[in-house]
């Protein structure tokens, strides 16, 4: 009724080869699956981490006069690496840092200024080492009336240009990671899509193949003789 035993054996046979098929286009599709995965992970990258390292700061004289000069004296634990990128908020007018964020090697530092403005300045403080681990602290310089100095805040914040509020910036590399990992993330997807789209017409092909080749074979028409 299903044809012979040599027809059977090629209908076992296309079955044994559609499903090795099937399951090495599965197994492609999860190797570029994984490929696209796997390189995402590879970088490592570590986000800054409060307390690896401490930073001090600190004045003297404080309180200090408007316009006597003060020393600033800024110092980093052996904990971070060097160099360091300090912000620097809420400076005394002329005791402002010349550019926001700057940048010192040194593990201690000593900065002089002359504040000009009276007033009490809580001046906070960000600091990031080379290894992307980040700390603050804060102190407060006050600022008394003194000889020819101003009496009021007439210098400004003295903040700087730099938003030290922020304190951590993402690195560009960690950016370029990242975009990285979407466009291999999305090519992976569409590798995917494709092997399951080959492998559904590959199965559909096989299967109208198995069901032509179960069909019983046609019976020979009536022989036909002329009337007697």
């Amino acid at each position: 009724m299903f044809g012979t035993a040599d027809e059977r054996a090629r209908r076992h046979r296309s079955v044994l080869a559609a499903v090795l098929i099937v399951l090495l286009l599965v197994g492609s599709a999860f190797g570029i699956l994984g490929a696209s995965v796997a390189p995402a992970r590879a970088p490592t990258t570590r986000l800054a981490a409060e307390g690896a390292f401490t930073v001090s700061l600190s004045f003297a004289p404080n309180p200090v006069p408007a316009g006597t000069q003060t020393q600033i004296s800024l110092s980093f634990t052996s904990g971070g690496s060097s160099p360091f990128t300090v912000w620097v908020n809420g400076s005394a007018p002329g005791c402002a840092p010349p550019t926001q964020p700057f940048t010192t090697p040194n593990y201690t530092n000593n900065f002089p200024c002359t504040p000009s403005s009276s007033g009490s300045y809580n001046v906070h403080i960000d600091a990031i080492d080379s290894s992307g681990y980040k700390t603050s602290t804060s102190n407060t310089l006050t600022v008394s009336t003194g000889n020819g100095g101003c009496t009021s805040n007439c210098g400004g914040s003295g903040s700087g240009n730099g938003s030290g509020s922020g304190g951590f910036a993402i690195p560009d590399s960690l950016v370029a990671t990242m975009f990285m990992f979407v466009m291999i993330f999305f090519a992976g997807l569409f590798a995917l899509a494709g092997g399951v789209i080959a492998m559904a017409v590959l199965i559909s092909r096989r299967l109208r193949q198995l069901t032509e080749a179960m069909k019983p074979p046609g019976q020979a028409p009536p022989e036909s003789k002329p009337p007697s």
